[in-house]
This record gives structure tokens, sequence and C-alpha cells, in this order.
């Protein structure tokens, strides 16, 4: 297994308010990107406090699927409240952060995404997104009224349906996936994907060179199509074998 993450402010924003975390081994690991929002470093703070908690949490990091995704729950719960609290004494109005993580124990692969931040995975030939943006965008997709193209030009393609430290509660999507065939998985946040298509991103992971270098030539891409956004990239890569 190889691992490796990338995160750069891009080319137009003064501060980076992603954070990533790649924790573990080929056995078992985390690996999660967070991309805050909110302004005067509120967004910067979410995206850590998010970042931090699963930190703390990885040590207690349990076997069993439904474990795992109880862990995940309690952990984004506890995010939460801190963000909540956090804005509540700074007097902020509004700060939250965007999360997209996988965990990998033996076997098994936990999918786990609030916001628009994205899980893909490539398989021999295919790329394949693994969630789907919690966006007002993506909503409009959905229903026939935007197409992909459409969507990342479109002047409300930042406004995202659910966050952390958005609400009381906050929902994440979670999918448990047994024994799936993936040879290497991409968490990213949207500084990538408004930019770069999913092709280009194909074309890149399909390359033959180190997965340093797939992370930094991800960054690249996105970088000279514009970089109107932070851009973190976190990539694990299956060398022993297939999932499965």
């Amino acid at each position: 297994m190889e691992l490796a993450f990338r995160t750069d402010r891009g080319q137009v924003r003064t501060q980076n308010e992603d954070a990533v975390l790649i924790l573990g081994d080929a056995l078992s690991g985390v690996a999660l990107v967070a991309d805050g929002m909110g302004g005067h470093a509120a967004g910067e703070i979410a995206s850590q406090i998010v970042i931090e908690e699963f930190r703390r949490a990885f040590p207690y990091l349990p076997s069993s699927p439904i474990e795992i995704e109880r862990w995940f729950r309690h952990h984004i719960d506890l995010a939460n409240e801190q963000v909540l609290q956090f804005a509540k004494q700074s007097n902020l109005v509004m700060m939250g952060t965007t999360m997209a993580a996988v965990c990998w124990n033996g076997e098994t692969v936990v999918i786990v995404h609030i916001g628009d931040s994205r899980v893909y995975a490539l398989t021999e030939n295919e790329l394949r997104r693994l969630t789907e943006d919690h966006s007002y965008v993506n909503m409009l997709k959905q229903l026939g009224e935007l197409t992909e193209e459409e969507m990342r030009v479109h002047p409300k393609r930042n406004v995202i349906t659910r966050a952390i430290g958005s609400s009381d509660q906050v929902e994440p999507d979670v999918q448990v996936l047994a024994e799936p065939e993936f040879e290497s998985i991409l968490i990213c946040t949207d500084g990538l994907t408004t930019h770069v298509t999913d092709e280009v991103i194909q074309r890149v992971l399909q390359q033959a060179v180190t997965v340093d270098q797939k992370a930094e030539q991800l960054i690249v891409e996105a970088n000279q199509l514009g970089g109107s956004d932070n851009i973190t990239v976190a990539l694990v890569q299956f060398t022993d074998r297939k999932r499965g």
C-alpha cells in the first residue's frame, strides 16, 4: 500500500481552509479531507477541528464494519459540537466544514461524507465517483436542470446543503463495502473537481508513476486551470493486491 496527500492554497485564495489526515497501514487506516468555510480563519479552524477529532480517535478505531460506522458517526457528532461551540463563543454567524473520509480494515472499506468533498475509486479501467455532493447545484443536476459542465460555472456552485457546524444535528452518508475491487482511492475537496474533470483524474491516477507524483500532478492540473479554491487530495493505492 502507498499513501500520499497534498494540500495547496490555489491561485486565488489568500489562506488555505482545507485540511487533510492520513493514518494507518496496509491492514487498517483512515484518510480524510475537510474543506472549511466561514472566512476570517473560521473555515481553517473548523476543518482543523475535524482533523484533530479523528486524529485523537484513531487509536480507538474498531474492527467490525458496524462499529466503524458508529465510530464515524460518534466523532462527527463530537466535531460538530465543537464547531458550533467555537462559532458561538466567537460570535461567528457562519462557520462549518465539509468532510470526506475512507476507512479500510481488512477487506472492508467504509466511506463517509458530508458536503461536496468527494471520494473516487479506480478499478481496472474505470474511475467511479462513490459520493453524491450535498450541494445546491447537484440537487439541480439530479432534477435534470443542470449538466455536469453547467454545475462547474453556476453562480451557486459553492452552496452546500450539509456541513459539519451548520446545525445541531448533522447526517453523514455512510457506505460499507465488503471486498471492493479497488486499485486506488482518491479523497478530494472541490478545489480539485471544480476545475479537473473525472476523465483527467482517471488519466492521472492511471499513470505509471509514484502515488506522491500522482497527488502532485492533480494539484498542478487544478492550478493550471485557474486554482480558484484551495485544493486537497489524499490517495490510497493498494499496491500488493486489489481489494477483494
